[in-house]
């Protein structure tokens, strides 16, 4: 069995029937994360604890088990927060567990603890996802902990852009700019939001 064609069925969002050829590949990280999206937590914990020796995904995995039923059991580590974090409330808010996605947001202030790029994960999540009305909380809080982040503002002047907020766009794409000078993306972003600002100047 193919495990191309099994990461095909998942991409598609056909869970069930990527756990199907999973399990037959024995591949218990993928059958439990399948399972989780399938909305059986009792099956994706079955897979994960399978494993004498489990790897750093599926420590994040049963770490996320105990974080979306609102319990914090273990920490995890920088890596497993920027590996997972964002990838997790993605995979959560495109297969409708909107409850798990904001659990998995809600325990934002112990996850930081573990990585301090936590609030900017989380807000190119909400970006990714169009919920603007929260990116801009996430961000503000981002830029208290390292304010020189040049994607953060990056992140923040595309979401005015959005919301038609071109003046503010421009202060965060300027922001950018201070960190990475020839950062040729925010660059070329520089000009089209100046260009709705003044269409007559370009």
């Amino acid at each position: 069995m193919s495990e191309e064609l099994a990461k095909d069925f998942f991409y598609k969002g056909d869970y069930k029937q990527a756990l199907k050829l999973f399990k037959e590949l024995n591949l218990n990280y993928q059958c439990g994360l399948c399972a989780l999206l399938c909305g059986d937590k009792e099956l994706a914990k079955n897979f994960w604890t399978k494993e004498k020796d489990p790897d750093i995904a599926t420590k994040w995995g049963l770490i996320v088990l105990n974080i979306i039923d609102l319990k914090i059991k273990e920490r995890p580590t920088f890596f497993q927060v920027r590996a997972f974090l964002e990838v997790y409330i993605n995979l959560f808010i495109q297969s409708r567990h909107l409850d798990w996605a904001e659990n998995l947001i809600s325990a934002c202030d112990i996850l930081v603890r573990s990585n301090p790029e936590t609030y900017k994960f989380i807000a190119r999540a909400l970006f990714a996802n169009g919920y603007l009305n929260l990116v801009h909380k996430f961000l503000s809080e981002s830029k208290k902990l390292f304010y020189g982040d040049p994607e953060a503002h990056f992140i923040e002047a595309q979401s005015y852009y959005l919301e038609q907020d071109y003046k503010s766009a421009l202060k965060s794409i300027n922001e950018t700019l201070k960190s990475v000078q020839d950062y040729y993306p925010a660059i070329q972003f520089r000009k089209i939001i100046e260009q709705k600002i003044n269409p007559q100047a370009i």
